[in-house]
């Protein structure tokens, strides 16, 4: 049996590479993806990440004489994220979380490139 977690929020620490200058991120967690949400410089940025090594699919199982349709699905820890900023800049993030069926609550390590050039170190 698989069950989800949903609507559980936290903060991820980000570290602006070679400057040295904080950003926090907030998260929402979702069925199929989370939500990301920063303020960098006055400029909000949100945004969604999903799981990049997601897989679903039908199947037909046959044993003793029968048949069955299952359905099947596999994770893994390695979600991307695009964050848009309201005064035009962006932000792609490659995320790894600890948790391979993507619990975001159990931490994890990531980077986050903004669109002027920095780099963005995070932990949560």
């Amino acid at each position: 049996m698989s069950f989800a977690l949903v609507g559980c929020a936290g903060t991820m620490q980000g570290v602006v590479r070679g400057e040295g200058t904080r950003v926090q991120f907030q998260y929402e967690q979702g069925v199929d993806r989370d939500t990301y949400r920063t303020n960098i410089n006055g400029e909000s940025f949100s945004g969604q990440a999903i799981n990049t090594g997601a897989t679903s699919g039908v199947g037909t199982v046959f044993t003793g004489g029968t048949t069955a349709t299952v359905f099947t699905s596999s994770t893994s820890g390695n979600f991307v994220a695009v964050l848009l900023g309201n005064r035009g800049s962006t932000m792609r993030c490659q995320m790894n979380y600890a948790d391979s069926t993507g619990l975001t609550s159990m931490g994890g390590v990531g980077i986050c490139r903004h669109s002027d050039g920095r780099v963005i170190d995070v932990t949560w």
